[in-house]
């Protein structure tokens, strides 16, 4: 299988510096634009997926949906409700100032606070499904920041780390086999 897995588009609340986590927080204009621009850029790359699967949060489906509609793709969303973002519990709705330093330290816990091995724990048994349910197909996965940082982890814990930085509608690709999750692309 080849996983393309992209970050959604920007909210208010990343245009604020606050973090979301599990809040519901729409694509803003900004957002809705840059999901345009990169179903255009796919497009005129002759792109083509089997199938388009998004995080349930509305930001990445309506990214997703975006994305779609350029790509005049005809088949539903698949929605995943294991690619939700990671649940930083009490840290949600803070300052991303705030937050970060705590979230950057290695195996942070918090009690309701899903620590990096949880989370890298869900995503990859996530992939390994997705990959199981639609077989050597070739996927785009509308996610989150933590998402794609979790399975970059699992990959290669030495060269990820959850403090790199994942932009909005930056697109990775990885080869999803039996034995294997590799990156083709970055």
């Amino acid at each position: 299988m080849i996983l393309a897995m992209v970050r959604h588009g920007q909210t208010a609340y990343n245009a604020d510096g606050l973090v979301q986590g599990r809040i519901n927080i729409p694509l803003n204009d900004t957002g809705k634009l840059q999901a345009k621009q990169l179903g255009e850029t796919l497009r005129s790359q002759n792109e083509t997926f089997d199938l388009i699967a998004a995080s349930p949060l509305s930001r990445a489906l309506e990214t997703a949906f975006i994305i779609s509609k350029q790509l005049k793709m005809s088949r539903p969303i698949y929605v995943d409700h294991q690619f939700v973002e990671r649940d930083f519990y009490h840290l949600d709705g803070t300052p991303v100032e705030t937050a970060m330093p705590l979230v950057r330290i290695e195996n942070y816990k918090f009690e309701g606070y899903e620590h990096d091995q949880q989370m890298i724990g869900r995503i990859t048994k996530a992939v390994k499904n997705l990959r199981r349910v639609h077989g050597d197909k070739k996927i785009l996965l509308v996610a989150h920041s933590h998402v794609i940082k979790a399975l970059l982890r699992y990959i290669d814990p030495s060269l990820y780390t959850f403090a790199d930085l994942i932009r909005h509608l930056d697109i990775i690709y990885f080869e999803v086999t039996d034995k294997k999750i590799t990156v083709i692309k970055k």
